[in-house]
């Protein structure tokens, strides 16, 4: 929770998200419980400098909700995409084929303590926003009622960390 409350801090480094990647669904698999992540990782994406234990928390609750919203569907799929997106940029991509997101919910699900689900808390979308706009990125949500969810990360190099 604190990590919606005050600023985070962060420990930039040199960094491979392919790994990153992989790691945050080789963690996020051992509570999946009905679809399958499947990877698209880009050859020889560059390196960039950020937070890769912050950014594997990201994927790792993004990958969750895109099991959640799996359930019930036939042919439950999730997909995590990386891709380079210009000079020291990236872009990752978790499509699932869940149920999307209704319109009405869509401007919260950001929100602090904004659920759906009987037992979420809300927290999850909201560190994950504060996490990568921390990281001098942007997450953004595209959905189809009925047909699945994309959020969507861009990151470059994170801002020099300030120790003042």
């Amino acid at each position: 929770m604190l990590d919606v409350a005050r600023p985070i801090r962060f420990d930039p480094a040199p960094t491979d998200i392919n790994a990153v990647c992989r790691d945050a669904v080789q963690a996020a698999s051992a509570g999946r419980k009905h679809a399958a992540v499947t990877l698209n990782l880009a050859p020889g994406l560059p390196q960039i400098i950020t937070d890769s234990e912050r950014l594997r928390t990201v994927l790792i609750n993004l990958l969750t909700n895109a099991d959640h919203a799996s359930e019930g569907r036939p042919n439950p799929a999730v997909t995590l995409i990386t891709q380079p997106s210009g000079d020291r940029r990236v872009s990752l991509l978790i499509r699932d084929t869940g149920k999307g997101i209704a319109e009405d919910d869509l401007s919260r699900i950001f929100d602090p303590y904004f659920t759906t689900r009987r037992a979420g808390t809300g927290l999850g979308l909201a560190i994950a926003k504060n996490i990568v706009e921390g990281l001098g990125g942007s997450i953004t949500v595209a959905t189809s009622s009925g047909a699945g969810t994309d959020f969507r990360i861009d990151l470059g190099d994170a801002p020099a960390r300030s120790d003042t």
